[in-house]
This record gives C-alpha cells, sequence and structure tokens, in this order.
C-alpha cells in the first residue's frame, strides 16, 4: 500500500464515519428507540454516536497528513493547514479543510457543552450540515491519483462517497419532514378528554 492509497481509504473512511455518526444524530434528534422500533433491541446510539464522532475526526485528521509524505506532487503544511495555494485542485481542498475546521469546532463543543450552556452548544452543532456538506463536495470532486485534477465519478470510491452523500440528503429531508413529532408514540387520550371529544362529535 502507498502513502497516495492510504490517503484515499483515510479519506473514504472519514466519509463513511462522518454519514453514520450523521445519521445516528438525526435518529436521537428525533427520539428513536431501537428496543420500541427495528431492531427491536437495548442499544445505546448515544454511545454510538459519540464514538463514531471520535473515528470521524481522527480520519478526517489524518487523511491529510498523509499528502506530507508524498514525493509528488509536493504539498507543504501551509497547503494542509490553509490549501489555497495547494498544488493541485486548491479550491477543492480548500473546501476539505472548512470541513475538518466546523467539524472539529462542532467536537470541541460537544466536549464543552456543560460549560457552554445547552443553547449554545445546540446552535453550533448544527454546523454540522455544511460540514457534511463540505466533506461530500470535497470527496466527490478531489483526484484521488493526484494527477490531473479530473476524477472518475464512476470509480469504487466515488460510487461509495455518492452513496453515502446520497442517503445524508435523504435523512435530512426526513428529519425535516418529521419534526415536531419524531418516532414518539401518540400520547393516548385520558378518559376526560375521550368524553369532550365524544361529545364534541354528536353536538
Amino acid at each position: 500500500m502507498t502513502a497516495l492509497d492510504l490517503c484515499s481509504y483515510l479519506g473514504l473512511g472519514a466519509t463513511g464515519a462522518v454519514t453514520i455518526n450523521l445519521l445516528l444524530g438525526m435518529l436521537m434528534s428525533l427520539r428513536y428507540s431501537p428496543t420500541r422500533h427495528w431492531p427491536r433491541r437495548h442499544i445505546n446510539l448515544f454511545n454510538l454516536h459519540q464514538w463514531t464522532a471520535y473515528a470521524a475526526v481522527a480520519l478526517t485528521l489524518t487523511h491529510p497528513l498523509v499528502l506530507l509524505f508524498i514525493r509528488a506532487p509536493h504539498f507543504r503544511v501551509i497547503d494542509i493547514v490553509f490549501p489555497i495555494h495547494s498544488p493541485l485542485q486548491p479550491k477543492i481542498n480548500l473546501a476539505g479543510a472548512a470541513a475538518l475546521y466546523l467539524l472539529l469546532l462542532v467536537f470541541v463543543s460537544s466536549l464543552l457543552r456543560l460549560r457552554i450552556g445547552r443553547p449554545v452548544w445546540r446552535n453550533l452543532h448544527y454546523l454540522v450540515f455544511p460540514s457534511a456538506l463540505l466533506l461530500f463536495l470535497h470527496s466527490i470532486l478531489t483526484d484521488p491519483n493526484l494527477t490531473n485534477g479530473h476524477p472518475d465519478l464512476l470509480d469504487g470510491g466515488k460510487v461509495f462517497i455518492e452513496i453515502c452523500t446520497l442517503l445524508s440528503c435523504v435523512a435530512v429531508a426526513v428529519r425535516w419532514r418529521l419534526r415536531g413529532q419524531g418516532f414518539r408514540p401518540r400520547r393516548a387520550p385520558v378518559p376526560e378528554e375521550s368524553a369532550v371529544v365524544a361529545g364534541n362529535t354528536l353536538a
């Protein structure tokens, strides 16, 4: 395995981890219960969400660092931190760097949520959506071979990223559709409420 292969695999892993983390986060926000619903087993979604966040941050951080060990094209530290003048696809790399910085901001704010307060943490947590968008954009359009900047969108790795992007878009649409109610069971009316409803119907 070459350093370039490792860089690509780390990027794919980061995309997969961010996708799973995003899906778990939206399930939690909708009050999804794996005990009441599929798979009808006790699964700690919060722990899974937390560990996928650790994995996403670790993979997203190490992915660009591998570029420093590739001889051609030569990437400097500044090309990793602020890739506006990187040797290949600077704009696409800048989108990836912005995704990383937003992801780090969300991650750090989650670690400090008890200190900064829930309202601030909640507002910062919404940054995960533009972060994921920038990450998917970078992952799809970047050239994994670092040759001419024209990726093969039908490559196996690109298809995986495109599927992750589609799943995330569908999940966001479902999250928006189920806002307010979510997966919480409907509250059964108390006898007094049932009598009032029946009286109003008869009247």
